[in-house]
């Protein structure tokens, strides 16, 4: 009896065991079949909001977009129309209103506080904003978008390690979201001087968005940055193809236009960036090489005295400072070798004189 008793209990807990089993895959099967739901539904919920926001149903499409990050916080693409629906919406004051009465009503709304963090940034309000990015990634810790827009804002505050911790985290959720590469690829190139890793990543982020002319112009810079001209005009002649106008972009082709020494290009390009955006003292200073190594010196020194007018900025006051010693360094030299002569003579006729018998004394 004993014998039987037992291959009972085991039996009985084979079964249970294998029940248990079945249970949990069952489980794990309804948990993919729902995360698969749960994506069908967010892709047409984009497609829903697109459709919406081409027939410019502005209200209608924020709902349809809003209901896509809810369903799937890493779809950050869903972020991208919502900007420009809102923009769309009312100007961004307005906006920023509308958002904050969100927040005020629902504060586990992690879209709003993102997007009013992104309004705060753009306003310089650079507190305003990482406290509602942060709310952010509190609420919804999957935010990709959110979590890169930590990224970028540290690295504007530049607090490296708190940046780069912020993008790492958006790329364990989403391993090909370009933005957070291209910030990781900024923090490499300025933080540390790392062109190689830099380069790395804004070849990542091409990856995932292979026409963003933004990563194309700053990868081209890493390769001036290192040195090497010839694919740094290849990456940034692309992108002005892309983005002709980017006053930026033209600045950092004239840039490399000079240090090949194609003056006349390098010319056109800073003059171009200079007709988008007339106070870009970068692309102005730019200019003023390019006119001083085309020997027009007197419009060089112009093109510096503007750019120090316009930025504050003492380095381009000492480049017209040289600039001015360079044109008149005989004179220079003729007025220090006249001024040591006279200076030599009246210390000769002083030191040869009487006590008591200088220029103009007379004896009592």
């Amino acid at each position: 009896m004993t014998t039987w008793g037992t291959r009972e209990r085991r039996a009985a807990q084979w079964s249970a065991r294998i029940l248990a089993i079945s249970v949990l895959l069952a489980g794990h099967a309804w948990g993919a079949q729902s995360e698969i739901a749960r994506s069908d539904e967010a892709d047409a919920a984009y497609r829903r909001g697109v459709h919406l926001q081409r027939e410019r149903r502005w209200a209608e499409a924020t709902t349809a977009l809003r209901s896509v990050l809810r369903l799937d916080p890493t779809r950050a693409v869903a972020y991208v129309r919502l900007k420009e629906v809102y923009g769309r919406r009312g100007t961004g004051d307005q906006v920023l209103a509308e958002l904050k009465t969100q927040v005020d009503q629902d504060g586990t709304d992690f879209v709003s506080w993102n997007l009013l963090g992104v309004l705060y940034a753009k306003q310089g309000r650079w507190t305003d904003a990482i406290v509602a990015f942060h709310r952010a990634v509190q609420i919804q810790p999957a935010d990709v978008d959110a979590w890169t827009n930590v990224g970028w804002l540290s690295s504007e505050l530049k607090q490296s390690e708190r940046a780069r911790e912020a993008f790492r985290r958006a790329l364990t959720l989403d391993p090909a979201y370009g933005r957070a590469h291209a910030g990781l690829a900024g923090l490499y190139m300025e933080a540390g001087h790392d062109y190689d890793k830099a380069i790395e990543e804004y070849r990542l982020a091409l990856a995932a968005e292979p026409d963003n002319p933004a990563y194309l112009y700053d990868m081209g810079w890493v390769y001036y940055r290192k040195g090497m001209a010839e694919e740094a005009l290849t990456s940034l002649t692309k992108a002005s193809i892309l983005r002709p106008d980017d006053p930026v972009g033209r600045a950092k082709i004239g840039w490399v236009r000079l240090g090949r020494n194609e003056n006349e290009a390098a010319i056109e390009e800073f003059t171009r960036a200079l007709r988008v955006q007339p106070d870009y003292a970068f692309a102005r200073f730019g200019l003023a090489r390019a006119l001083q190594a085309e020997g027009n010196n007197a419009a060089a020194a112009r093109e510096y005295m503007q750019a120090w007018r316009e930025s504050d900025n003492d380095l381009y006051l000492l480049y017209l400072i040289t600039l001015y010693l360079q044109q008149n360094v005989w004179a220079l030299l003729l007025t220090v070798v006249l001024v040591m002569g006279l200076t030599g003579g009246w210390l000769a006729r002083h030191r040869g004189l009487p006590e008591g018998s200088e220029p103009g004394s007379r004896k009592r």
